[in-house]
């Protein structure tokens, strides 16, 4: 073997190990974000958030405007409109009991705030879990996939025997405690022939 063939195979070797080594390192560095910026959001519990919701299915299409009102995990009001501000309905959620009321004043409750939304408006949105999705929050090593900055772009979960994948296309910059946070700027849901699109328009963190 020539010495400049030699050099050659020499120098592919020690590029491919650096190469690989790069990676490796970019790798670390992205689940160590993911790591940081999870502990973050673990930290916001009382917010609220508005913005635009699609719910499309194989037999219908429908528009709206929400505003998310979360005191704590299990204690938030859901208030949904027309695209031009007429109300649609409120739903409120408490640890073990939920009420909503329609267009027309008339009120419901249920023990599970799953079921009552699905029985009164036909809707199936993973509100129990409400509080992860909406953030991009979550800790499941099998389906999480993340972006260059640690940040969750998609992932899968079970609720209620229902598969749900989640998808997250962009994030926006806010503050909270002195600190930046990306957060959520639009949402996908997906089940079965269902999807649930969120276009958010403002966080405001408590």
């Amino acid at each position: 073997m020539s010495k400049i063939k030699y050099a050659f195979i020499v120098m592919l070797s020690l590029f491919i190990t650096a190469c690989q080594a790069t990676k490796s390192q970019s790798t670390a560095s992205i689940e160590q974000q993911w790591q940081v910026h999870q502990q973050n959001l673990k930290q916001i519990n009382a917010f609220q958030v508005k913005g635009s919701i699609a719910y499309i299915s194989d037999k219908s299409r429908s528009y709206g405007r929400f505003l998310i009102t979360q005191q704590s995990t299990d204690n938030y009001q859901v208030k949904l409109t027309t695209p031009v501000g007429t109300n649609i309905l409120t739903l409120k959620a408490e640890p073990n009991s939920a009420q909503l009321i329609d267009r027309h004043g008339g009120s419901y409750q249920d023990a599970n705030v799953e079921n009552l939304m699905k029985k009164i408006s036909n809707v199936n949105i993973p509100l129990n879990s409400l509080h992860n999705w909406l953030k991009g929050f979550s800790d499941n090593i099998y389906t999480d996939k993340l972006d260059n900055f640690g940040r969750l772009v998609s992932t899968v979960f079970m609720q209620n025997n229902n598969k749900w994948t989640l998808k997250i296309p962009s994030y926006a910059t806010y503050t909270y405690k002195n600190q930046k946070i990306d957060l959520p700027a639009t949402i996908e849901l997906m089940h079965d022939d269902k999807v649930v699109r969120l276009k958010i328009s403002d966080w405001i963190l408590r």
